[in-house]
């Protein structure tokens, strides 16, 4: 028989994302990604595409 979850499940449970320990937009905005960073994660992108016959 399956149990239909509650907001107490839900909450509670393993996959619950605790959103209040996320920067505000107006912080998010402020963040800056090193362009090395930006490179690396831009190349492995393009492997990633390659791999699985994206591009």
């Amino acid at each position: 028989m399956n149990k239909k979850a509650t907001f107490d499940d839900v909450i509670n449970g393993p996959y619950f994302i605790d959103d209040s320990k996320m920067p505000s937009a107006e912080e998010s905005k402020k963040i800056v990604i090193p362009k090395e960073l930006e490179e690396k994660i831009n190349e492995r992108l393009r492997e990633i595409s390659k791999e699985f016959g994206l591009s």
